[in-house]
Formats: structure tokens, sequence, C-alpha cells
């Protein structure tokens, strides 16, 4: 009997594709297996780059931050120049005859809260009413001419002064030899000078002092003579920066600014013992500021002329004397307070009152003697007031632009022309002082 083989099953096409679809399924499972995972480091990854990038950014803008508030910090400054009217030294008047018969010399002359202050300044500048020089003719026809030793320059080394300003009506009163030793004088003891030279470019020339990173710009220049005895320099010849005429003083001002931070123009003008200021000199002192001036310093008058503001910069128009004579007048030390930093910066004025008396001067003693100064220079300023400094021991007050308040104060009540005897020469207006 033939065996009979079992016949083989076929599968069933249902089945078949049951099992085609199951293993794409797998398949596609699979892949989406995959793919979500691949996505899912992909992200993740992606995550870990974003928030390294961020933390990158992060510490790239803390590392800015820090040098930006380092740089700042570096760029901030913090500094004080003080700055008083007319001082002589001439050896055959009565200050410095006075002051040879005293046993301390010039610490006899200047009380000590005053000479303190000065050689603690970032800066101090007097006006430099005289010629050191031994030698020179005298200006013909001019009645008094001043002059004293070189020697005497160790006194500004120790009332402590670092810039003299040199365009005044005395400067030349012994010609071009005594302008000459009076600049070598002042450059052989390291003493700045501004307003005078050898020539134009020298006299007109701007000076520049840096302090902390700032530099502050200074210029000088005379407008003080009825009759003109103190020639002008020329390209080939010595004397002072004169602005009768305004251009060239208002070029140097505009120099200084171009290469300084702040610029601080001095002037010599107005008239001996009044203390009203002129029309003109209010004319230059605008013009002055709008050329750029931070500050207007004037001297001259030998008394205590106003204060105003012009486009929110101070105009002092008369500082007072220094130690000139022997006459009791008020008088003040100005200082300016320089701060701030790289974004900007601000200069606070604040007034100390004074007196100069009896070959002395020196600070208010008591607050009555200080408002007595104060509301003498508030009756002939124009929008300005004082806020009494009440941080500081002695009577200083800080100058603010506004209504100024009445005063009451003559220039009687603070001295007068008529404490000089007759001996000594008052330099009125016939003087040329």
């Amino acid at each position: 009997m033939e065996e009979r083989r079992p016949r083989k099953r076929r599968p069933r096409p249902g089945f078949v594709l049951n099992a085609v679809c199951l293993i794409v399924i797998l398949i596609c499972f699979a892949i989406g297996g995959i793919q979500s995972v691949a996505a899912r480091h992909q992200a993740e990854k992606q995550a870990a780059a974003e928030a390294a990038a961020l933390q990158a950014q992060q510490e790239e803008e803390r590392r800015l931050a820090e040098e930006q508030a380092a740089a700042l910090e570096a760029s901030k400054y913090d500094f004080t120049f003080s700055f008083m009217g007319d001082l002589n030294l001439a050896d055959d008047w009565s200050p410095m005859q006075h002051l040879k018969a005293r046993e301390n010399g010039i610490e006899d002359c200047i009380g000590p809260e005053l000479l303190q202050l000065m050689r603690d300044a970032d800066l101090f500048c007097v006006n430099n009413e005289f010629a050191f020089t031994t030698r020179g003719q005298a200006l013909a026809g001019k009645r008094w001419t001043i002059h004293g030793d070189p020697a005497n320059v160790s006194i500004l080394e120790e009332l402590g002064v670092d810039l003299v300003t040199l365009a005044n009506n005395h400067i030349y009163d012994m010609g071009p030899d005594g302008l000459t030793d009076t600049l070598a004088t002042l450059d052989g003891a390291g003493i700045l000078r501004v307003g005078a030279g050898e020539n134009i470019v020298e006299a007109s020339a701007p000076v520049y002092v840096e302090r902390q990173g700032v530099t502050v710009g200074f210029v000088d220049a005379c407008n003080a003579e009825h009759t003109r005895y103190t020639p002008e320099a020329t390209e080939d010849s010595s004397g002072v920066l004169l602005c009768y005429e305004y251009d060239k003083f208002l070029s140097s001002v505009r120099e200084a600014k171009e290469n300084a931070d702040f610029v601080i123009a001095m002037v010599h003008w107005g008239t001996d013992y009044v203390y009203e200021t002129s029309d003109e000199q209010r004319d230059l002192g605008h013009q002055l500021i709008d050329a750029g001036a931070d500050v207007v310093i004037g001297a001259h008058s030998h008394c205590i002329q106003g204060i105003e503001y012009y486009n929110n910069c101070p105009i002092f128009y008369g500082l007072g004397t220094c130690w000139f004579n022997n006459k009791t007048l008020a008088t003040y030390m100005l200082q300016l307070h320089f701060q701030g930093d790289m974004n900007g910066g601000t200069i606070t004025s604040t007034v100390l009152p004074g007196m100069q008396d009896n070959w002395v001067t020196r600070l208010a003693p008591t607050e009555e003697e200080a408002t007595s100064t104060t509301d003498l220079i508030l009756q002939y300023s124009n929008g300005v007031y004082f806020e009494r400094d009440t941080d500081s021991e002695l009577y200083a007050y800080v100058l603010h632009e506004g209504q100024a308040p009445a005063a009451e104060a003559s220039p009687e009540d603070a001295g007068t022309d008529d404490a000089a005897p007759e001996s000594e020469p008052d330099l009125g207006e016939t003087g040329e002082a």
C-alpha cells in the first residue's frame, strides 16, 4: 500500500497580511521609538547647549557689568580747588614790613584755619599782584609800582600756592626785565602761572591741571586799567593777555574747552574799591561762559563784588583781597568742589568768609561776622543764595542758584576804605591798582 504524505498547509492570505501588518507595526514602533529617543536626546542636547549658551551669556554679561562697575569706580573723582584774590609781597609795602617784624613770618599774617585750607587744597590759586624782581625800570607816569625780591617766592610755597594769575596791572610795573624775572622765579619754584609771557603765544596759552583723571583748564586776562600802562604781549615782545577787546581771550577759552573737562576763566577787571559790577564785566562774563567756561572768577577791585549764574554757570565778579595792604576789608576763600565719574560731574561752590585787618587775613571767627560778609556778597549779587554747610566746623556757605534773600549789609558793615592811614597808598582809580 502506498504511504500517503500529509499535505502542507498553505498560510491563509489573511494570516500573512496580518503578520506583515504586525511586522510593519512593530517596525514602525521601533522606528518611532528610535526617533523618539533620538528626538529626546536631540532635545536634551539642544537644551544643554542653550543652557550652556545662556550661562556663557550671563557670565559675559556679569563680566562686562563688573568691568563697567570697576571702570565707573576707577573714573570717580572728588577734589577741591581753592581761590583767593590779590596778593602783594612787595618789600617796600606795609604788609611785607609787618611780616618781617613778626617772629613766625607769614604764619603770623594768615589765620591758622585759613592757612591750613590753603595748604590742604588740591590746588590753591591767588592773583600775583606784583613783580618778582630787584631790577628793571619802573613804568613812566605810573603812580604806584609794586615789586618784591624773588626770594619772597618762598612765601608762596609756605602758603601752598600751586597756581598764580599774572594778567594784572602790576605784573609789568618794572618793565620787561621785571616780567622776565617774575616768570623765571615762578618756574624755578615749580609754581604754575597763566596770563603773561615772553610772547603772545605764551601769554594766551591755557594752563592745564590734571587731578584724578580729570583735566581742568585755566585762562587769564586783564581788563583793569583806565590808562593802559601794562602792554599786551606780541609775537616778539613780553606782556600779558588783555581783554579790552574780547576775541583773543575768548579764543583761549575755546582752546581750553577742546582740551579739558572743565574750564575756569579768570579776569582782572572792575574798579578799585567799587562793589558794583559794571555792564562791561557782565557782558564779558556772559561771553566767557558762552565760549565754554564753566566758572568765571574775577579780581582787582580789592573789595568783594557780587555773584551771578549765567546758563547754570557761576560768575564770581570779585573775591576781594587775599593779603594786600593794611585796609580793613571783607574777603573770602572760594572752594570749587569737583565730583563725578565717567558719566558726568558737578562743581559745587563754597564760600568761606574772612577779613583782612591790621595786616592779617583770617576766616570769620563768629557766625555774626560770617553772615555779615555773605550778606554783603548777596547785596551785590543776582539770583543766588547761600546755605550753611553744617558738615563743616568752619563757617562755610554753599552757593545755590535761585532767588537771593534780602540782604541788609552794606560795605561799611564789613570794612571801608577809611581804615587806611594817609601814608598807605590806597591805589584808587587814579593809582591804577
